[in-house]
């Protein structure tokens, strides 16, 4: 099937918190379209994944709009996008081999999310030739409850490694060498299928003791899903596989921070740094991390201006936004949160520093 250009019409439905798809869109075709534009011209980004049509699609947003500037990728990507371009699994994957960026200059940003995984990426900005991208979301897409549950696991594969390489490819064309992705916590799942595809990566991993990450995580849930605002969450929620929002916070924390000790027994190295310490010692713990992922201080810009503002700024997660939430986290609330965790992780407390943390010596 031919490459198609679609013009954008009307966005149909806010993407925060997602998901991101073609149907988003009222679209209009407007003819044929030259796929290898998409490895040249850095204004095409890729958007999304159709599994059911064996379709990828690409936004087109102005010349003036940095991708590697933005808080959320996707989110930016729906609001200013003025085209849409439809190509086949096919065409995908073979503009993907055609893309020659060097993979151990790639960094990949896992995390339990509310974390400073968007300050990272934000950091990583002010290093020069590194393209820094915050929440591209078709790899979300990839994870088997995302939609993706009838690929085999050579399909899933091959599409992790085409989307990286066409990921990478906005930033070769601007001239960038080193990219760093930075995905939603969910992603994290997908961390041993790229190190199986992609061993050469350079690995972060963020997380943040449970207790506040949940009070984060609840202020958020009331701004992102407006319709649980008021709710308790001790209440069953049907739309959670009848967990309560309690029992799926826990679940939600304890996922990534277990994947990453299993990346870590199977000796993988990985750059592990928790909220507290980089909250209170950034520029350490930046630079450390930097020094990990082979990133030379003398190419780092401002990393101070960075550390001043809200990485989420202009966003409904705002700090700003956030304050808004209606209800709080209380004692009881996190008391249960703390006995969940342990009931379905024996070893790993709400607390549980993960052995390799770097820890700033001043601390």
């Amino acid at each position: 099937m031919e490459a198609r250009i679609f013009a954008i019409e009307e966005r149909l439905k806010p993407v925060v918190p997602g998901p991101v798809g073609a149907a988003n869109f009222r679209l209009r075709d407007e003819g044929p379209f030259n796929e290898q534009r998409l490895l040249s011209d850095p204004n095409f980004s890729l958007y999304c994944l159709d599994f059911e049509n064996h379709h990828a699609y690409f936004t087109e947003t102005p010349g003036d709009c940095d991708l590697s500037r933005v808080p959320f990728m996707y989110q930016t990507q729906y609001q200013l996008s003025t085209h849409m371009v439809r190509i086949s699994f096919d065409t995908f994957h073979q503009l993907a081999s055609e893309v020659k960026y060097d993979a151990s200059n790639l960094l990949l940003i896992y995390s339990v999310g509310r974390c400073g995984s968007t300050l990272v990426s934000r950091a990583l900005n002010e290093v020069e030739g590194v393209d820094s991208l915050s929440e591209p979301d078709a790899f979300t897409q990839l994870l088997p409850n995302r939609g993706s549950e009838g690929l085999s696991s050579d399909e899933r594969a091959a599409l992790l490694k085409s989307c990286t390489a066409l990921q990478c490819a906005p930033g070769l064309a601007r001239g960038k060498d080193t990219w760093a992705l930075k995905f939603r916590s969910d992603v994290t799942h997908l961390a041993p299928l790229f190190y199986a595809i992609l061993p050469q990566a350079k690995l972060v991993f963020l997380y943040r003791n449970a207790e506040p990450w949940a009070r984060s995580n609840w202020r958020y849930a009331q701004v992102a899903f407006p319709g649980i605002a008021g709710t308790s969450v001790d209440a069953p929620r049907p739309d959670w596989n009848g967990s309560t929002m309690l029992e799926s916070m826990a679940m939600r924390w304890l996922g990534p921070m277990q994947t990453c000790l299993e990346l870590q027994q199977r000796g993988i190295q990985i750059f592990i740094a928790r909220y507290e310490e980089l909250n209170s010692q950034p520029n350490e713990v930046l630079n450390a991390m930097f020094a990990h992922c082979g990133v030379s201080s003398c190419r780092i810009g401002d990393l101070d201006t960075v550390l001043a503002q809200d990485a989420q700024e202009g966003t409904v997660l705002s700090r700003a936004s956030l304050a808004t939430a209606p209800t709080q986290l209380s004692a009881d609330n996190l008391t249960a949160l703390r006995k969940k965790i342990e009931e379905l992780a024996p070893g790993i407390s709400a607390d549980f520093v993960i052995p390799g943390t770097y820890i700033p010596e001043a601390l």
